[in-house]
Formats: C-alpha cells, structure tokens, sequence
C-alpha cells in the first residue's frame, strides 16, 4: 500500500485548528461527565433530632390557625438562593427545597407551635374562639457557610374578638455550618424561633395579657 504525502499546512494555521480542537474536546469531556446529583433540604425537624418530640397531647390550650404563610418572590423557587462571600446571589441548582419554600415554612411553623402549645391546629369550622396566626416573610437570607437569617412580620388575632391582636416583626439569625446541610440547618432553627416567639406572644393573650413585640412593628 503506497502512503500519500499530506499537503502542507502553514504553522499559522495550525493555532486555529488546535483552538477548535481543544473546544470540541472540552464539550464532549463535559458530555460524558456524571451529572452532579441534586440533594434536596427541609425546613421540617428531621425526625430523630435535638429538639423533636413526638405527637402532642391532649390538652386544654389556646386554639389556633395558621394562615397560609407568604414568601418574598426572589427566593420563592425551588432551588437555594444563597449570598457568596463578595455578596453575590447565586441560584444553585442542584441545592433544592423538598417542597415549595411557603409550604415548607408554613408545615415546620405549625409543627413547632403544636408542640410548644400541646394543642394541634384547630379546624376553620371550631366554633370555639381560635388565635389566627398570619406571617409575612420579609426576609431569608442564606450567607453561605456564614449565617441563615429569617425577618418576618406576624400578626396573631381573635377570630370573635379582633381587636385583641398583635402585630410584630421579629428577626431570627443563626451561625451556620460550611455546606448547604448547614444553611438548610440553620434556617430550620431560625423558623423555630420563630414558631416559639410566635407562641409565647399566642399564650399570653389567650390569658389576656397585653404582650409586646421583641422588635418594633414596621
């Protein structure tokens, strides 16, 4: 078999060539690469951990409900909305939230306040008289591997009598540990607190006490 002589190519274009080589060799590396798998965090007390109880029982306390719980648009998405050290946002994607972040806040307050209480969240159709519980998040920020911070405006309030009511905001930070897991850990303490300052302000109106805020109302 005779071997036929390649043409001549200037060096020059060799530059471009090797260019689109190299492009072509780095999209078909980041083809094959294994996908990084999505983890997914909760707001809800894993079970098991510091701080979990088991159901509530019965007992003779303040009758509640909570409000469906609002989230501030910009971190009301499915995935983590995280601050990096230059203060830049960053949507990750693989970070995610087990169920949309509203839900997710709303089921870990209610958890937190039947356990605290020792009474689980009345039916809208209890004629007995029932605290409504309303939170308006303003703020969640999540600095990675710095702090978790909650700032919500709260408001509690009679359904037969509403001018027993209090409206507050409340700020919640916590040290976080490096990784997501940390962040997701701390915003799980943060809405305790929340859910537990929420209580206490809840037990003393029920016995007709005039309770203040921790922070003023805005």
């Amino acid at each position: 078999m005779k071997c036929r002589s390649l043409p001549c190519v200037p060096a020059s274009a060799h530059r471009p060539l090797l260019g689109a080589a190299l492009v072509c060799a780095s999209v078909w590396l980041a083809g094959c690469a294994t996908p990084q798998a999505t983890r997914f965090h909760t707001l809800m007390t894993p079970p098991g951990a510091a701080g979990a109880e088991g159901p509530a029982q019965p007992a003779r306390g303040p009758a509640w409900e909570l409000l469906p719980v609002s989230i501030p648009a910009q971190v009301d998405r499915p995935q983590m909305v995280v601050q990096l050290a230059d203060g830049v946002l960053a949507v990750v994607e693989q970070e995610r939230w087990i169920a949309p972040l509203a839900d997710e806040m709303q089921d870990a307050v209610a958890e937190r306040l039947t356990e605290v209480l020792g009474v689980q969240e009345s039916s809208g159709r209890s004629r007995r008289e029932r605290w409504r519980v309303r939170i308006d998040v303003q703020r969640l920020d999540s600095a990675l591997g710095r702090s978790a911070r909650l700032e919500a405006d709260w408001r509690v309030r009679s359904n037969e009598e509403p001018q027993r009511a209090l409206r507050c905001r409340t700020s919640h930070e916590q040290p976080v540990a490096p990784g997501y897991a940390g962040l997701a850990a701390g915003h799980r303490k943060a809405v305790a607190d929340l859910a537990e300052t929420i209580a206490a302000s809840l037990r003393a109106l029920d016995a007709g006490q005039s309770p203040g805020c921790m922070a003023p109302s805005s």
